[in-house]
């Protein structure tokens, strides 16, 4: 079934699906006769609900937003999106809204970061791309110039909704599919690029996630990940705590139960682990990179935090300091290729010397 320009197939079986002609809004899959939803224009595809709410709650509150869509602006419904979310900490939500707010210079930045890499400015702009756990949309927004055909997927209906308005405000139409990051919706080589940001350390099967990317990338498409750092020394990006990827997880549910939210559900990778994961779901020549923070994500941080990234910024740039920093930096960057292209040409093992000392020494993390 072609949806909004892209094909999509059943979750489960990868079979065709088409619409119930007694049902306006619903899917069925051909092969294996399961059914899905199509709330506020969006295919609910999802094989296994959000782990922090059930499915229902989730539609409830995506219902709830949707309600509000026209009247509030883009920042209003955020604002309003943790008034109705009494489980996330007042603290916690303002530092929250600081990266929703500054997520599109973020985006700007990763983009940059995986150009460079893997040299997709030379490409022609028809690239299509997929981001999986789309959040409220702000690398859509930033990849929208980069490219002719884009799609997001997220597990939680609730945040599509948040999305449909970040969108809409720029102007864009994109598709939105709710699905899960290792079960896509998606033919096999429908992609030239698979975007991941700050999604795989929440994906309960990892290794699953990756190869679906891997499954539905062309040939020689590139796989670009984002994720926090195990290892980094800087506050969690989920408690707030310094260094909380060195503390136990009972550890980490006590303080977030003490600070009145959740424990976060997550598996947190660092840069050594995420390149073995990424090998054994059959890519070639990953890269570990060192991120870029653009200015405009600079500006929605206090004076403390903006210093922090100021030096950063200038020890990334030192030799001495950059295998450090791949160890102990706040996030780790990826960037990895699916072999062969339609050229016939093999994509070789190549592998740059920092990734595979990082992989040597890292085997058994994570």
């Amino acid at each position: 079934m072609i949806f909004k320009g892209i094909e999509i197939c059943c979750p489960h079986c990868k079979g065709d699906l088409q619409g119930i002609e007694q049902e306006e809004a619903a899917l069925r899959c051909v092969s294996c006769d399961r059914r899905f939803p199509i709330l506020l224009d969006i295919p609910d595809l999802r094989v296994y609900p959000d782990p922090y709410i059930d499915v229902g709650a989730d539609r409830a509150k995506g219902l709830e937003l949707a309600a509000h869509l026209v009247e509030l602006t883009f920042a209003e419904l955020v604002t309003f999106y943790y008034s109705i979310t009494p489980d996330v900490p007042r603290h916690h939500a303002r530092r929250y809204m600081r990266g929703v707010l500054a997520g599109v210079a973020r985006a700007e930045g990763a983009l940059a970061s995986w150009e460079n890499a893997v040299s997709v400015n030379g490409r022609p702009i028809a690239a299509s791309l997929l981001e999986l756990g789309c959040g409220t949309a702000p690398l859509l927004v930033a990849a929208a110039p980069r490219f002719t055909k884009l799609i997001g997927v997220d597990i939680a209906l609730r945040w599509l909704v948040v999305a449909k308005k970040r969108l809409a405000e720029a102007g864009l139409d994109v598709p939105l599919i709710c699905a899960c990051a290792d079960a896509l919706p998606f033919p096999d080589g429908t992609f030239d690029q698979v975007v991941a940001d700050s999604v795989i350390e929440h994906v309960p099967d990892q290794r699953k996630a990756l190869a679906e990317s891997h499954r539905v990338l062309r040939p020689a498409g590139y796989l670009c990940v984002a994720t926090p750092n195990r290892y980094s020394l800087g506050p969690d990006p989920h408690v707030g705590i310094w260094a909380g990827g060195f503390l136990p997880d009972r550890w980490l549910a006590v303080w977030a139960r003490r600070q009145g939210g959740i424990p976060p559900k997550r598996r947190l990778l660092s840069a050594g682990s995420l390149a073995r994961l990424i090998r054994e779901a059959g890519f070639c020549r990953p890269r570990i990179l060192l991120p870029d923070v653009p200015s405009g994500q600079r500006s929605h941080f206090g004076k403390g935090m903006r210093l922090l990234i100021d030096l950063f910024q200038i020890a990334k740039r030192l030799p001495v300091s950059q295998q450090l920093l791949r160890w102990i930096g706040p996030l780790v960057h990826a960037v990895a290729e699916k072999p062969g292209d339609p050229s016939g040409r093999p994509c070789t093992a190549q592998i740059d010397e920092t990734t595979e000392d990082l992989h040597t020494e890292d085997r058994d993390a994570g």
